[in-house]
C-alpha cells in the first residue's frame, strides 16, 4: 500500500491510496474463504467448491465488492496514520473508471474532514483571576458539625412536635370516597418533619402534635405523581402520633475525636481536618486556574470547527445523559415524554455546550502538539490500571476492551500535561472574597462530604 497526500482545502484532505494487485488478490481470496461454506455449486458438496468454479458459476465479481471493502478498511487507517492526519468523519471514496478485478491493483481517491488547524498566538503568561479561599476556623467547625450530625441520637421528648423533630406515627390513607388505597398505611413510621420526604403539606400539618394525639391530614397528590391512580387526587390520612423524638448532637470534644477519627484529642483531629481541607482547596484552586486560563485562550484562538465534530459531541452528551438516567431507572424516551420534549430540541439545547467542549479540547491539544507532549507507556499502563479498577476487570482485559481507542487515552494524557503547562505559566491574581463564597466544590474532603451526607434524607411518600 502506498499513500500520497494531494492537498488540503480548509479542513478537507485529499489523498490517494494505492493497493497493489497482490494485496487485492489476498483480499479476494480471504473473502472466498470466509464465504465458501455458504455457497452451493452443482457437483460439489456445500463449501467445497474451488474459487474458480464459484466465479465461473456466479460471475467473476462475486467476491470483488467485499474484497474492496476489506482492503480499504485494512489499509485506510495505516494510510492516514502515515500521513499524520486524524479524520473526524467518514471519508468520501472515488474509484473513478478504473477496472476493479482480480489481477489489478486499486487506486482509491479519498477525501476526508480532519481536525481543524488551531491558530493560537500564545498560551503562556495567560492572565487569570481566581477567588482567594483560605481555610478558616468556620470551615473546621462546619466539618466537625457534620460529624456531630452523623453521630446524633434521637431522644424521646414529652412535648409538641416541632420542625426538624422526628415523629413516630401510624397512618392510614383514604380517598374522597372513603376508599383506603394501597400503599397508604404504615405503623411505627419515623418521619422527620421538614425533610420533605412525604407529599407536600403532609409534614406541616403534624407540627404541634403531641404524643398520643390523633390528627387528620388533608392533602392533594401532585399531578405528576408516580402512581397514576393517585395523581391529582384529594386524600386524607388518619394519623396517630406515638412518639416525638428530638435530635441531640454529641459534644464536640475528645470523646467524639476518638469515636470518629484516629486521634485521641480534639486539637489533633482539628489539625488533620485543616490539612485535608487545605489539600482539597489547593486542588480546586489548581483546577480553577486551568479552567479560567482555557476560557481566555478560548476567546483568543481562531478555529474553523467542522460542524460534524460538534454533531458527534452532541451525540456523546446525549449518550452520557441517557446513561445517567438509567442509573435512576428511567430511559431517555421516558424522560422526553415526561418533559414533553423531543430529541431534536434536546440536541439544540446542548449544542452550545458541545461546541465549547470541542473548541476547548482542540486548544489544549494544540498546546500539547506545540510542546511535543506524548503519553509514555508507563502513563498508559497507569491509566488502564485506573480504568480497570473502575470497571472491575484486569488491566490486560481493559486494554483489550479499549482496542483502537487507545489513541483517545494517549490524547487525554497529553492534554492533561498541556493543561499543567498552561496553569504553570499563567499569571494568577487571587481576589479576596467572603469565606462562604469559596470556589465551587468539585472534590470535597471526607469531612466536608460528611456534612452533606448527614443532611441527606431518603425521599418517601405515604403511598409508597
Amino acid at each position: 500500500m502506498k499513500a500520497e497526500f494531494l492537498n488540503r482545502d480548509g479542513n478537507t484532505i485529499s489523498m490517494t491510496m494505492e493497493v497493489t494487485a497482490d494485496e487485492f488478490e489476498d483480499a479476494i481470496n480471504a473473502v472466498y474463504l470466509r464465504n465458501k461454506s455458504q455457497i452451493q455449486v452443482p457437483g460439489f458438496r456445500k463449501g467445497k467448491a474451488p474459487r474458480r468454479i464459484i466465479e465461473n458459476n456466479y460471475g467473476k465479481g462475486i467476491f470483488i465488492e467485499d474484497a474492496v471493502t476489506d482492503v480499504f478498511n485494512k489499509f485506510y487507517p495505516e494510510a492516514i496514520n502515515e500521513l499524520g492526519y486524524e479524520p473526524v468523519d467518514h471519508p468520501d471514496i472515488d474509484l473513478g473508471d478504473q477496472e476493479v478485478k482480480s489481477g489489478n491493483g486499486i487506486l482509491f481517491n479519498i477525501k476526508f474532514l480532519t481536525e481543524p488547524e488551531v491558530h493560537l498566538e500564545s498560551y503562556k503568561g495567560v492572565e487569570v483571576s481566581i477567588p482567594e479561599v483560605d481555610v478558616t476556623n468556620r470551615d473546621i467547625e462546619n466539618a466537625l458539625n457534620g460529624f456531630a450530625m452523623r453521630n446524633a441520637r434521637l431522644v424521646h421528648v414529652d412535648r409538641e412536635a416541632r420542625m426538624n423533630d422526628t415523629v413516630v406515627l401510624d397512618y392510614k390513607g383514604f380517598l374522597e370516597d372513603g376508599t383506603q388505597f394501597e400503599g397508604g398505611t404504615a405503623e411505627n413510621y419515623k418521619l422527620k418533619l421538614g425533610s420533605n420526604s412525604f407529599i407536600p403539606g403532609f409534614e406541616d400539618q403534624l407540627i404541634g402534635a403531641e404524643p398520643g394525639e390523633e390528627r387528620t391530614v388533608d392533602v392533594k397528590f401532585p399531578e405528576n405523581y408516580h402512581s397514576e391512580d393517585l395523581a391529582d387526587k384529594v386524600a386524607k390520612f388518619e394519623c396517630k402520633i406515638d412518639e416525638v423524638l428530638e435530635e441531640q448532637l454529641p459534644e464536640i470534644d475528645d470523646d467524639l475525636a476518638r469515636e470518629c477519627s484516629e486521634f485521641d484529642t480534639l486539637d489533633e483531629w482539628k489539625e488533620d481536618i485543616r490539612k485535608n481541607i487545605t489539600e482539597s482547596r489547593e486542588k480546586q484552586k489548581r483546577d480553577h486556574i486551568k479552567n479560567e486560563a482555557v476560557k481566555v485562550l478560548y476567546d483568543e484562538a481562531i478555529i474553523d470547527i467542522p460542524e460534524v465534530m460538534i454533531d458527534h459531541e452532541v451525540d456523546n452528551l446525549l449518550q452520557q445523559f441517557d446513561q445517567q438516567l438509567s442509573y435512576s431507572g428511567m430511559s431517555l424516551d421516558e424522560y422526553l415524554s415526561a418533559t414533553q420534549d423531543s430529541i431534536d430540541n434536546f440536541k439544540d439545547t446542548v449544542r452550545a455546550d458541545a461546541e465549547r467542549k470541542v473548541r476547548s479540547n482542540l486548544i489544549v491539544q494544540e498546546v500539547a502538539r506545540q510542546e511535543g507532549l506524548t503519553a509514555t507507556e508507563e502513563e498508559i499502563d497507569e491509566e488502564l490500571k485506573r480504568m480497570s479498577s473502575q470497571y472491575g476487570v484486569t488491566p490486560e482485559k481493559m486494554r483489550e476492551m479499549v482496542g483502537p481507542d487507545i489513541n483517545i487515552i494517549k490524547k487525554d494524557i497529553a492534554s492533561r500535561k498541556a493543561l499543567d503547562i498552561i496553569a504553570d505559566n499563567a499569571v494568577v491574581t487571587e481576589t479576596p472574597i467572603m469565606p462562604e463564597d469559596g470556589l465551587e466544590t468539585k472534590e470535597a474532603t471526607d469531612e466536608e462530604a460528611a456534612v452533606t451526607a448527614a443532611e441527606a434524607e431518603p425521599a418517601e411518600t405515604p403511598a409508597e
